[in-house]
């Protein structure tokens, strides 16, 4: 049986190898001195208070990155924009105006967030601002979490690393509801698993995780994601003796989050400025295109013009067809979703605006498309860099995974799940990539230890061939000295 299971083993890795190897030799040679110049310097440089140089370092960066792009405000993010500023003009009626926004309530918590920041001012700069703020909260919570499971070292490995990722750092120039969202996620798991919140007073505790998940549900609904996770590892980490804590603790989550996600959407049903609330009108059409494989699981303009004309039960027979109808094309579907999610590129949505276009360095015309490939390059070997580390990650530590570590594992696993059923497209990834990130701790202490062992291993070895040439060269002189003597 072991042989057997080694078989399985060698033949996944011999597998997962060859599916990887060729795109690897496809990128360029900065792109892999790129990512090995960010681990270099975060492994040697060690600041004082390097959390709060963290948080700073990539907000400035995140600045700059906004201000160079001006990217256009396209796709449902301009449906977005142009609500708010509707509303900021006094129409109130905008979203009860706009299919877009009556089919899907859920979109109106971030619009009504940027209300609020075009009240301040009315163009898009300070929303981009402010989610530049809170994605370098992201950073600085990968490396608070990351110091959970492993030591500071690597910690700031894998924070600097992601502070470079490219698609979420160019990712800032989009109005996206996703920055807020996987902040508040983070900030949930954060208080879940922390040291610093373990004698934490448990009503206190669990009505703050509710509170961040019901918050970062209205931005953008993908809390359910948590909490069936949360759930799932209660379940399977639960004790005779904490049955009843474990119960009342999830329980105090999940009233505090539906009380504050079902308040928020009846008021802004009731004051009409979005007459479906946060709700979603039409649940079919996710799971529709999900399994359409004609376009492999992601979003198809053909399927959008005929699904919305039909009613509840052509709807229904549609994804009956998808499904049940096409059973033998699913395993294939959901090995391409999977692929598609985790390791296809999305620097379109930021860059894509410069295609075939010239900038202009120092009196210098540069074609754009010549940078672009080089950042396409970067941020698709991340991808990989970032899979293989969390693959291995889980490889490495099946046998000894702590709870902490066994609840990340939860939720790249519901994340991969979730998106098998539903659309799918990379720019979901954005929060689970966050997570696989945080599971690649384990490979890397792993290289670490690995590396400093050899290291003292070389040492030793040397100071034991010196240690015996000495003691070779002192008997060498005392059998001289006898000699002499005789």
């Amino acid at each position: 049986m072991e042989k057997f299971k080694k078989i399985l083993i060698y033949l996944l890795l011999f597998a997962f190898g060859l599916t990887f190897a060729r795109h690897f030799l496809e990128y360029p040679f900065v792109a892999m001195v790129f990512i090995g110049m960010v681990v270099f310097l975060a492994y040697k440089f060690d600041l004082p208070r390097f959390g709060l140089w963290l948080f700073l370092g990539s907000l400035i960066l995140r600045i700059i990155i906004i201000i160079l792009f001006d990217t256009p405000i396209i796709s449902d993010y301009a449906t977005q924009f142009k609500t708010a500023k509707e509303i900021i003009y006094g129409n109130f009626n905008a979203a009860a105006n706009s299919e877009y926004m009556l089919r899907w309530g859920y979109q109106m918590g971030y619009t009504l967030f940027m209300v609020l920041l075009m009240l301040i001012s009315e163009g898009s700069f300070l929303i981009k601002l402010v989610n530049c703020f809170f994605t370098s909260l992201i950073v600085l919570f990968v490396y608070l979490i990351a110091k959970e499971f492993t030591n500071k070292k690597v910690a700031r490995i894998i924070s600097v690393l992601y502070a470079f990722f490219p698609f979420p750092l160019f990712f800032n120039t989009i109005l996206s509801n996703q920055h807020i969202s996987s902040f508040l996620f983070l900030l949930a798991i954060y208080i879940f698993i922390s040291k610093k919140t373990k004698n934490m007073n448990d009503k206190f505790k669990f009505f703050l995780i509710g509170l961040c998940l019901s918050i970062g549900n209205i931005i953008r609904p993908e809390a359910i994601v948590f909490i069936f996770s949360i759930l799932l590892y209660m379940i399977l980490t639960i004790k005779k003796d904490t049955i009843r804590r474990t119960f009342k603790c999830f329980a105090i989550l999940i009233v505090t989050y539906f009380i504050l996600t079902t308040s928020a959407s009846t008021i802004a049903m009731k004051t009409g400025i979005s007459p479906s609330g946060f709700e979603n009108k039409e649940p079919l059409w996710k799971i529709a295109v999900g399994f359409n494989w004609l376009n492999k699981g992601d979003y198809s303009s053909s399927l959008a013009d005929v699904f919305f004309d039909l009613d509840d039960d052509e709807q229904m027979q549609v994804v009956m067809d998808y499904t049940v109808g096409s059973i033998e094309k699913l395993p294939f579907l959901f090995l391409y979703k999977e692929q598609h999610f985790w390791l296809d590129n999305e620097l379109n949505w930021s860059l894509g605006y410069l295609t075939n276009k010239n900038i202009h360095i120092l009196d210098h015309r540069i074609p754009f498309n010549n940078i672009r490939a080089v950042l396409d390059s970067i941020n698709q070997l991340y991808l990989y860099v970032i899979f293989i580390l969390g693959f291995f990650g889980i490889f490495l530590n099946r046998n000894k995974m702590s709870e902490k570590q066994f609840l990340i594992f939860i939720i790249i696993l519901v994340y991969s799940g979730v998106y098998l059923f539903i659309e799918c497209t990379p720019r979901y990834a954005y929060t689970a990539q966050i997570f696989m990130i945080l599971m690649s701790t384990y490979t890397i202490e792993y290289l670490l230890q690995y590396i400093i062992k050899r290291r003292q291993n070389k040492i030793l070895f040397s100071e034991s061939t010196l240690n015996s040439t000495v003691k070779i060269g002192k008997s060498k002189r005392k059998m001289k000295k006898s000699s002499n003597k005789k």
